[in-house]
C-alpha cells in the first residue's frame, strides 16, 4: 500500500513542533521535522537551469524520474501509512512542485499565529539565549551605521525579506483562498487541542485517534531528534505538562511594527 503524503507549514513559533509531536503519538502517522525536500526540488531545478554539465549533456527523462520518485524514495523504509512533511510548501514555487510531483491529492495544514506574537517569541529567545542566531547576526552588524534601536534592528533581522517569517507571510497570501488547506490558529491548538486534532483527522481523511495532551517527551520521528546547537537556542524544545499559551506580554514592540502587522491575517 502506497503511503499518503500530506504537508504541514505555517508561521514559526506557532506550534509546528507541538502539533508534530502530538500527531506522532499515532503509530500510523510520521510527522517530520523541518524538511529538506523543498530545497532538494529547488537544487534539482537549479541544476537543470544553470549547471553547465547538465546543459552540455541533458538527460531530461532521467532527471524527471528522480523528481517523480522523490517522495516515495525519501520515505522508503518508514512504516507509517501517513507522512506529514513539514516545510515551506505554501510558497508559489513549492506548491507548483507539489502539483507536479505529490503522489496523492495535495492537503496542507497551515499554522497561524498573530505575527506580533511571533516576533515577540523570537525576541524572547534573543533575551534568553545570547548565542541565538538572531543575536549573532545583530552582533555582526556595523554599529556605527545603525540608526535604529537594538530591538528594532533585531526585528528587521527576524522579518527580513527571504527569511522564514517573510516567506510564510508571502505563503499565506498566496494560499489563503485555496480549499485544500486547513488553517489552525495557535491559540486554538493550545486551548482546544482535542477539537483541533479531530479536525485534522477529518481533513486528512484518517481514522480518528485518541491523543494525550499532557506532553511528556520531546519531538522525535523514527528515532531522529532535532539538534538545535546550530541555532543557538532550544527552539524546538517543548514545555512538558499540559498545553499552555505563551504570549510574552512584557515585551513591547515599536508602534510602527504593531501597525504594520495589525490585521495582517484575516483569521485574527
Amino acid at each position: 500500500m502506497q503511503k499518503k503524503v500530506y504537508f504541514l507549514t505555517g508561521f514559526p513559533r506557532s506550534g509546528n513542533t507541538l502539533i508534530s509531536t502530538l500527531l506522532n503519538q499515532n503509530p500510523d502517522i510520521a510527522a517530520t521535522g523541518h524538511s529538506i525536500l523543498p530545497e532538494i526540488f529547488f537544487q534539482i531545478d537549479r541544476i537543470k537551469n544553470q549547471d553547465s554539465i547538465y546543459i552540455n549533456f541533458k538527460l531530461e527523462d532521467n532527471v524527471k524520474r528522480i523528481e517523480q520518485n522523490i517522495f516515495n524514495n525519501y520515505f522508503q523504509g518508514w512504516n507509517q501509512k501517513y507522512i506529514i512533511d513539514r516545510g515551506e510548501w505554501a510558497t508559489p514555487y513549492n506548491y507548483h512542485r507539489l502539483e507536479k510531483y505529490c503522489p496523492n491529492k495535495i492537503k496542507i495544514i497551515f499554522l497561524l499565529r498573530n505575527p506580533i506574537d511571533v516576533i515577540k517569541s523570537y525576541l524572547h529567545l534573543c533575551n534568553k539565549y545570547p548565542d541565538f542566531y538572531i543575536n549573532k547576526q545583530y552582533n555582526f552588524l556595523d554599529k556605527t551605521s545603525l540608526h535604529k534601536t537594538e530591538i528594532e534592528e533585531k526585528i528587521e533581522l527576524i522579518t527580513k525579506k527571504g527569511d522564514l517569517f517573510d516567506t510564510i507571510c508571502m505563503s499565506y497570501n498566496f494560499i489563503k483562498s485555496k480549499n485544500n488547506v486547513l488553517f489552525i490558529r495557535y491559540e486554538d491548538l493550545v486551548e482546544k487541542p482535542n477539537k483541533i486534532m479531530k479536525n485534522i483527522y477529518s481533513f486528512l481523511d484518517i481514522p480518528q485517534f485518541k491523543h494525550s495532551f499532557n506532553i511528556k517527551s520531546q519531538f522525535s520521528v523514527n528515532g531522529v531528534k532535532y539538534n538545535d546547537n546550530i541555532i543557538g537556542a532550544p527552539i524546538h524544545t517543548l514545555h512538558t505538562g499540559k498545553l499552555k499559551n505563551f504570549n510574552y506580554p512584557n515585551i513591547e514592540l515599536p508602534k510602527y511594527i504593531i501597525e504594520k502587522y495589525k490585521g495582517a491575517l484575516y483569521n485574527y
